[in-house]
């Protein structure tokens, strides 16, 4: 005989039972459904951190595109943009070749060292340059 716990864990299904519920709510499988895989503690506590890490990205971010202009200069931020985060990576978009190749090669370490004086080097690690994939007009900080 089969015995029913409250715990999922211990629970067993009951074949009988499994065809009532088929019927009941008209299900087209024969079999019941795999149970889902218990989560470990350690597991859930990472989902839990990293839900709240992303809580708080966009509100850094809305941060870094206020202060845009002085962090990266007045040059660099007419043809540059903070895009989003990607854990402790800052992502830049840059709206040509020619200035992603100019700031890849002579203002990245200057951009992330005044990043990580004003928010941290723990928070921001390192800066990543990639070419514009939105039109710049809609995608322009306000001025």
């Amino acid at each position: 005989m089969t015995r029913y716990y409250r715990s999922r864990r211990y629970r067993r299904e009951d074949p009988a039972r499994w065809l009532l519920t088929r019927e009941r709510f008209q299900l087209p499988n024969q079999a019941p459904p795999a149970p889902e895989p218990d989560l470990t503690l350690r597991d859930t506590v990472k989902n839990i951190f990293k839900s709240i890490d992303q809580r708080r990205q966009p509100a850094l971010l809305n941060q870094i595109r206020q202060a845009w202009p002085e962090l990266s200069g007045a040059n660099a931020a007419a043809h540059a943009r903070p895009g989003y985060l990607d854990g402790p990576t800052l992502v830049i978009f840059v709206d040509s070749a020619v200035w992603l190749n100019e700031l890849a090669r002579y203002e990245r370490a200057g951009i992330l060292a005044r990043l990580q004086q004003r928010f941290g080097a723990a928070i921001i690690k390192a800066v990543r340059l990639q070419a514009d994939p939105g039109d710049r007009q809609t995608n322009a900080l306000p001025r």
